[in-house]
């Protein structure tokens, strides 16, 4: 394998030094070479290389050098002609092949190729597990502002909401995020899935995705375990400037959008210090104080409750970054890198749907709808990170490192829905709600992690260990509903407010946080030509949910249109009646239910021992095999004198065998089976209800779920044609027990109660094919065009039980009985092709994702809800226009695909939620040194 070398282009002074960094690898396994030796030939300049094979060589005068690098058992390898510039880092990355009797040294000039993405295929080639990875040359190539932009580039994966990820057709409690390896904690409260859209690309160096189980990876994954890596150890000071513009379609330069009015940061403390009449207004004992308690109450409520329309200029980002390496303690390296960014946006739309239905009976020709809206939408969201990350090489064999990470995401969303409720409301009325939310995440991480070789040689002894604590927040303070109906007769508008139809203004007060402490350990002993591993983890998290409600109700008032008059003028005292009682206009109590508050915490305990070791007889056939112990303790109780409680206990053996077979040297093949697990999500356990708006579906937690035991098979040969290149083809089989899927309720009336529940067992299968090409060879002028592209195919089938098969025959008497998997595409597929050359600074690059199907919402009478496919395309172009300055043009959603929900019922489609998404035109700026 050719080495790989590569130049910084900042200016510098004629004489200034330069440097040779690098990395050493071993040819056949490509791990790295820890304390080999790093020399300038012929003279005494010399190093040697630290924990990850990395080497630095510096303080070297402008000019061409000899290095030779030395590893005992290894050959000697000089690379000739290594150019140095002044002020300038030169980088090589260098293989070393087994010593052998007929060569030992071997002699390679230099050459060039700058591709990190090349880099990151070496990594993957060697892997234990089946695995695909993106880097941070691609993130920037597709022009992914956050790590779930990404994310639909990677083979199988597609992307929910704009921030979840789904592995081949799995999601939520089926994968595991980690960052740097330690399990990161979810502010979903409806789900365990960690909202990628919150970790901005520039905080990335990679993200690699497992899609195979081995024993030192946490058994709780099955579609794929995420692990985003920041950056770290910086090989030369950088510094990197950037700020970027954008507009969306929907909103348009200058436009308007829907944002929330006014609002509550807290429940008011005057709530926890006044005694509130529990009887309303005018049956309470008419007391001075009991008038003036509730009056100071309603009057601390007294804000607007109806979205606003504001003109906004359009989108904006700014992003640094800064890294350098320092030598402390006389001649040891200290590597720190710190990154901050700061961006807000707005989207929106005025065309959307709504809606929710119903089949009313056996003969039902059609379903009939619940509620039928069209919806008005808008959000503000304004998103803040920053990272700070140290690392300490003691001594070339031992390395400590610490990293702080710290992501904040506000957003303010509106919405105006206007239609029919029809099982309620008859004849030419009509009902209108708004709503106003204020949703702010955040995620803080905090990690020392060290990497300790004990010994010299291939038979030293290795030694890793981390210990992390992360707190996820999700704030929601006066997420506030506000409903009504009304009709027109000859010209007049008649207003009103049913609370035995639907709430009355509502407001609720939402706090989450979730706190995790991770710790793990390993040992790696090379016994011959085994390596042995063995190592545990522990982990506690912790979960505390509040919700507050409070209802503005009316005594005397009346509700002429206006929202906010409703609640602020017309609140309060407004005087006595023909009895001498006192009166309100509108007053504000509190409606908490305990019982939708709750507490939960998960420990769970592991150990695992694994063995890396050649076949017998065939040094081409790798076995990687092992188990993992793991232990789980979940328990989730909910608030008020009578308490739900929900709890498990289980101890799991996780086999894993996983077999590589080196075809050729570029060239493998690779088998795996193991089991793993997967865990209901806090909500998922809790008995507690909630809704997104009036007509929408209840939705209730189940604390009698266990953990889904999952059987994994994967089949992959790849081929790793050059740098940069691939062609792949696999397939996988998963067997679940006890899946869990998110369903309405069978038990509940009118169809309007969605649960959690565990089937009996449930299948996925499916192919994976995946290529990229360099097209270079082809013809002169495709010398910097590349290609590439993949494609998942999956089925699914999920076991109906007999009493949901029995009803649901009662509707469809030819229903199968099965079904596909919550959440499950048939099909998933990625293209992009690329045009990068080095010469000019231009870049130009085209992406595009399309995905089948997938079901969302199972129903008690067979007619499901799926989420429509739809096909994503994205161009990026970049420009180098000075030294270090490049501009950069994206167009995202060419096509303004549109989200959509629906269900098909005896030939006709009834769409439940149409969300337009449009095109976002962004461009930008940066500057590297």
């Amino acid at each position: 394998m050719p080495p790989a070398l590569g130049q910084n282009a900042s200016a510098q002074t004629p004489d200034a030094p330069g440097a040779i960094v690098g990395v050493l690898v071993d040819a056949q396994q490509g791990e790295p070479l820890p304390g080999a030796n790093v020399s300038i030939k012929g003279t005494t300049t010399g190093t040697s290389t630290d924990l990850k094979g990395r080497y630095r060589l510096g303080g070297l005068e402008p000019g061409t050098y000899d290095v030779l690098y030395s590893f005992v058992g290894f050959q000697e390898k000089t690379i000739t002609g290594v150019e140095v510039s002044a002020g300038e880092t030169t980088r090589i990355e260098v293989t070393l092949a087994e010593q052998t009797a007929q060569l030992d040294e071997v002699v390679i000039e230099a050459s060039a190729a700058r591709d990190t993405e090349a880099g990151l295929l070496k990594d993957r080639a060697k892997a234990a597990a089946v695995s695909n990875a993106i880097s941070a040359e691609t993130i920037g190539r597709a022009g992914a502002a956050t790590v779930a932009d990404a994310m639909s580039m990677v083979t199988g994966a597609s992307v929910i909401e704009g921030k979840y990820v789904n592995i081949r057709g799995l999601q939520g409690r089926y994968v595991d995020t980690q960052l740097n390896g330690s399990d990161l904690p979810s502010a979903d409260p409806d789900g365990s899935s960690v909202a990628l859209d919150v970790f901005p690309s520039s905080l990335i160096d990679n993200v690699v995705t497992a899609k195979t189980f081995t024993p030192d990876r946490p058994g709780s994954f099955t579609g794929g375990s995420i692990d985003i890596t920041t950056k770290s150890f910086p090989d030369e000071r950088f510094l990197t400037l950037s700020v970027s513009s954008s507009i969306n379609s929907e909103v348009g330069l200058g436009g308007t959008v829907l944002r929330p009015s006014g609002g509550l940061e807290a429940v008011p403390g005057i709530v926890e210090s006044t005694d509130i009449p529990e009887s309303p207004p005018p049956f309470f004992s008419n007391t001075g104080r009991k008038v003036a308690a509730l009056s100071a109450v309603t009057e601390a409520f007294r804000t607007p409750m109806a979205p606003r329309r504001d003109e906004i200029v359009g989108n904006r980002s700014a992003e640094a970054s800064f890294g350098d390496q320092f030598l402390v303690f006389g001649d040891r390296p200290l590597g720190i890198i710190a990154s901050a960014s700061h961006g807000q946006s707005f989207s929106g739309y005025d065309n959307g749907t709504t809606a929710r239905f119903n089949q009313t009976g056996l003969s039902a020709e059609t379903l009939t709808p619940n509620a039928r809206y069209t919806t008005r939408r808008g959000v503000e969201e304004a998103l803040t990170s920053g990272l700070l990350g140290l690392s300490l090489q003691p001594h070339p064999q031992h390395e400590v490192g610490l990293r702080v990470l710290y992501t904040r995401d506000r957003e303010e969303e509106a919405r105006i829905e206007t239609g029919s409720l029809p099982r309620d409301l008859a004849g030419d009325s009509r009902f209108r709600t708004r709503v106003s939310r204020t949703t702010t995440r955040s995620i803080a991480s905090a990690e020392v992690d060290g990497e300790h070789r004990f010994g010299s040689g291939p038979q030293a002894v290795g030694v890793e260990w981390s210990a992390s604590r992360s707190q996820a927040t999700r704030d929601e303070p006066d997420y506030r509903f506000f409903s009504n109906q009304f009709s027109v007769a000859e010209g007049d508008t008649a207003f009103a407010i049913s609370p035995s139809i639907f709430l009355p203004p509502a407001r609720y007060f939402r706090d989450l946080t979730e706190r995790t402490w991770d710790g793990d350990a390993s040992v790696e002993v090379p016994v011959g030509a085994v390596t042995l591993e063995a190592g545990g983890r522990y982990r506690t998290r912790t979960r505390e949910f509040r919700e507050r409600t409070f209802f503005h109700n009316a005594d005397r008032a009346g509700y002429a249109g206006n929202p906010n008059q409703y609640v602020t003028e017309q609140a309060g005292v407004v005087g006595t009646d023909e009895r001498g009682r006192t009166r309100f206009g509108t007053y504000v109590r509190d409606f908490t239910d305990p019982r939708n508050n709750y507490d939960g915490d998960q420990t769970i305990g592991a150990g695992y021992l694994m063995a890396e070791l050649p076949a017998p007889g065939l040094p081409s056939l790798t076995l990687i095999g092992g188990a993992r112990v793991e232990y789980t303790d979940m328990s989730i109780e909910t608030l008020g004198e009578e308490p739900r409680r929900g709890n498990f206990a289980e101890t799991d053996v996780l086999p894993s065998v996983n077999l590589k077979w080196a075809l050729l040297d570029n060239m493998n093949l690779r088998a795996a089976y193991g089991r793993t697990i997967a865990r209901p999500s806090f909500r998922e356990f809790a008995p507690f209800e909630s809704f997104q708006f009036v007509g929408d579906y209840i939705e209730r937690g189940n604390p009698d779920l266990t953990r889904t035991r999952v059987d994994n098979v994967d089949l992959r040969w790849e081929w790793f044609v050059r740098p940069g290149e691939l062609l792949s083809a696999g397939v996988f089989y998963k067997d679940f027990a006890d899946p869990i899927e998110r369903t309405i309720d069978p038990e509940a009336a009118a169809n309007q109660e969605i649960t959690y529940a565990n089937r009996r067992s449930a299948r996925v299968y499916g192919l994976e094919l995946e290529a990229r090409k360099q097209l270079g060879g082809l013809a002169d002028w495709l010398e910097y065009v590349q290609v590439g592209g993949n494609l998942t195919l999956t089925q699914s089938q999920v076991s109906r039980p007999e009493d949901v098969l029995q009803a649901i025959r009662a509707f469809d008497v030819d229903a199968d009985d099965t079904r596909p998997l919550q959440g499950q595409s048939p099909y998933i597929l990625n293209l992009n092709a690329g045009y990068e050359n080095p010469n000019t600074g231009t870049s130009i690059n085209v992406f595009f994702n399309r995905f089948g199907d997938r079901l969302n919402t199972v129903t008690r009478n067979g007619v499901d809800l799926y989420e429509q496919g739809r096909s994503m395309l994205d161009v990026n172009a970049t420009q180098r226009l000075l030294r270090g300055v490049k501009a950069k043009v994206s167009v995202k959603n060419v096509l303004d695909s549109e989200e959509v929900v629906s269900q098909s019922f005896k030939g006709t489609e009834y769409v439940n939620d149409l969300r337009p998404i449009g095109r976002t035109v962004s461009v930008g700026i940066s500057y590297s040194y």
